[in-house]
């Protein structure tokens, strides 16, 4: 056996992630193999109308703050589209 020792400034410990979208199956929403919803940059999904964020996304950094930001553009994405939809 030969040891090891590396330096670190810090270090993050992940013991896994699922996305809960279960629900989503059998939907007209898309998910990938991971089942992750497939979203665009303005986390639009296939359907119209229906927007997606945060860690269940295929946003590929799963981190808090990434998540509300994806949450903040989700949002602002579905403004638009109800105001230029008329809605």
């Amino acid at each position: 056996d030969v040891e090891h020792t590396v330096e670190l400034a810090g270090i993050f410990v992940q013991i896994g992630l699922l996305p809960n979208t279960d629900f989503l199956k059998g939907t007209a929403v898309e998910l990938s193999n991971r089942n992750e919803i497939l979203v665009n940059d303005r986390n639009e999904t296939n359907v119209k109308g229906v927007f997606a964020a945060g860690d269940c996304t295929t946003v590929p950094y799963k981190q808090i703050i990434i998540a509300a930001g994806e949450g903040a553009k989700a949002s602002l994405s579905a403004f638009d589209y109800m105001m230029r939809s008329g809605q």
